[in-house]
Formats: structure tokens, sequence, C-alpha cells
């Protein structure tokens, strides 16, 4: 149970609450804008305050970009560095809100990837494209969410990964419910 002493915090993909930076193609409307207000309002209305991560799609290549597996970011000059860069200063920003925190004690109740993000993946990651361009899924973690899982690690956290689907929030709002009250304080 949360008190006046504690805040319950979750740590967002970028694109939760900025969708404009999500893959696009030139010629092509805007998929998505604004941001994912059901799952804004859900966390709200549990009283969750957010930290933003960065997207690394877009810091590193911007927009319009082509959609693109997991192999194919993998393969692209200076990403993966920039992954590991971008997972070390969350890491370092989580570590430190969390231990000047006093009043109130902030709890990282979870950190939020997007499923079938080449990047943000938690369960479902494209891996493999077809010869026409159709993508199949693996169960695996995207590139950033990975090194991100080890510097968490490696700053002595043990933060539970969660995924959202886009298009369910409310299954991801319910384990949401669940964790905030089984939740450790770092």
């Amino acid at each position: 149970m949360v008190t006046r002493e504690e805040l319950n915090v979750v740590v967002l993909a970028h694109c939760i609450l900025n969708q404009s930076t999500r893959w696009w193609l030139e010629g092509k409307p805007l998929r998505d804008s604004g941001m994912s207000i059901e799952i804004l309002n859900g966390l709200a209305k549990l009283g969750i305050g957010i930290l933003q991560m960065p997207c690394p799609e877009f810091t590193f290549c911007g927009n319009p970009r082509p959609p693109r597996t997991k192999k194919d970011y993998e393969s692209l000059p200076g990403f993966v560095s920039h992954c590991q860069s971008l997972a070390l200063q969350v890491a370092k920003e989580i570590r430190q809100l969390l231990s000047l925190s006093r009043k109130p004690k902030i709890r990282i109740i979870a950190v939020v990837g997007v499923e079938r993000s080449p990047t943000c993946g938690v369960k479902l990651t494209p891996t493999l494209k077809d010869s026409n361009g159709r993508f199949g899924y693996s169960a695996t973690k995207g590139l950033f969410i990975e090194y991100l899982e080890k510097e968490l690690v490696q700053h002595g956290m043990s933060i539970p990964i969660l995924g959202v689907d886009l298009k369910k929030p409310q299954s991801f709002l319910s384990s949401i419910r669940n964790l905030t009250t089984r939740v450790k304080t770092y």
C-alpha cells in the first residue's frame, strides 16, 4: 500500500507519451500522434507518476524512417553503442531518482517497453521480414530493453520490465494494478 510518504512511478517508453516518434514513411499519413491517453489516464487514476525514457530509434534516425527489425537496427553502424549509452543514462537517472527521493519516497514499480518494437519490445520483437515486407515476431527483448535490463542489474536494481501492447492497454493496466501492492522499495 502506498502512503503519503511514498509515490509509485513507472519508467515509460518514449512513444507512450509522444507517439509521433514512432516510425513512419515519407508520403504516408502519420499513423499515431499525441499520447496513448488510455494508458496515461489509467496510470493517473492509480496515482502513478511517470519517468519518460528516450526513444533510441528516433534519437538516432529521426523521422521519417523505415520500419526495421531488431537485426536491422543491430547492423546500423553506431546504433548498438547508442542504445548502450541511453541505457546507462536511464539507469543512472533511475538510481538518482531513487536515492534522492526522501518525502515522498519514490518506488519504481516497473520499466515499460512497447511490444512489437525492435528496440523497446519486452516479449514480442520484430526479428524477421518476409519478401512482402511483413514482420515476423519472436519472444525476445528489443535491443534497448536488453541493454537497459543489464544496466539496471549493474546498478543494483531489480525492477520488473513489462511490455504494453498499445492495442490492448487494459491488460497492461491490470498488470500495473497488481504490481502496486508487491513492489520492493529501493
